[in-house]
């Protein structure tokens, strides 16, 4: 009897023990999360330029950029308008006037010097990169003289012609397009013609104020030139005459009248 007490009483102790631990542990711990930091920057640019003049360009959409902008343009047209003043005015035009007097002599020779080399660089290209190519038309049918070309009927020479046209420019991609090689052709002949015209017009110009000697002309270049020019001039009147008598055939009958 007396052992069952004492396995009783430690029972019961233990049983409280037991219960004890389980409140202890049954709470779980509890933690702070309010942490919440706040930033404030600072800035602090030195030093300071202060540029005039100072415009305030704050950009919110593009309408207030467009309206700023003119703005802007208003205040720089004012301030010019404000600077130039008559007294200013005559003050840089007093200024230009003694410093191209001053210069004379280095504009006058600058200018001349530019004069000369471009004539001489005109000449030259006009002459052996224009002139002397030998797909120009002024060297078509280079094997016949003028008065031999003359000589040719023209219904058979425009047939060459014309076969020689549409053999040089005939559209690649199209080539069906008649209307293509006969456009290229009058462009092409219309600019051989003016080269040879602006050749002819500087060296006589130079041969008047004799100093053909100083550039790369001769009497020789300006017969030639004059040839081809003739060359050139036939064979477009040629295209022109065909040109013409081709549209009249066109036309529907009637219509002339």
């Amino acid at each position: 009897m007396r052992n069952l007490s004492k396995s009783s009483l430690i029972f019961f102790s233990l049983l409280g023990i037991h219960q004890l631990l389980c409140q202890t542990t049954s709470q779980p711990p509890v933690y702070n999360n309010n942490y919440n930091p706040t930033v404030q920057p600072h800035f602090d640019v030195q030093p300071h330029f202060d540029v005039q003049p100072h415009f305030d360009v704050h950009i919110t959409n593009s309408s207030a950029f467009s309206v700023k902008i003119g703005d802007i343009t208003l205040q720089c047209i004012q301030k010019i308008q404000e600077t130039i003043t008559r007294e200013n005015y005559q003050l840089l035009k007093n200024n230009l006037c003694t410093a191209l007097w001053e210069y004379r002599y280095q504009l006058t020779a600058g200018a001349c010097a530019t004069a000369y080399f471009t004539t001489i660089a005109t000449l030259l290209i006009d002459y052996y990169y224009h002139l002397q190519d030998n797909a120009v038309w002024a060297h078509w049918k280079h094997e016949c003289s003028f008065e031999d070309l003359c000589n040719i009927p023209h219904k058979d020479l425009t047939h060459e012609l014309l076969c020689a046209i549409n053999t040089q420019y005939y559209n690649k991609e199209k080539p069906t397009d008649s209307a293509h090689p006969l456009m290229i052709f009058i462009g092409t002949i219309t600019h051989e013609i003016a080269v040879c015209k602006r050749y002819i017009k500087i060296a006589n110009i130079l041969k008047q104020l004799r100093i053909a000697f100083l550039f790369p002309v001769s009497e020789a270049k300006i017969n030639h030139v004059n040839k081809l020019l003739e060359r050139t001039l036939f064979i477009k009147h040629l295209f022109l005459s065909w040109l013409a008598e081709y549209n009249i055939k066109a036309l529907p009958a009637g219509s002339a009248t």
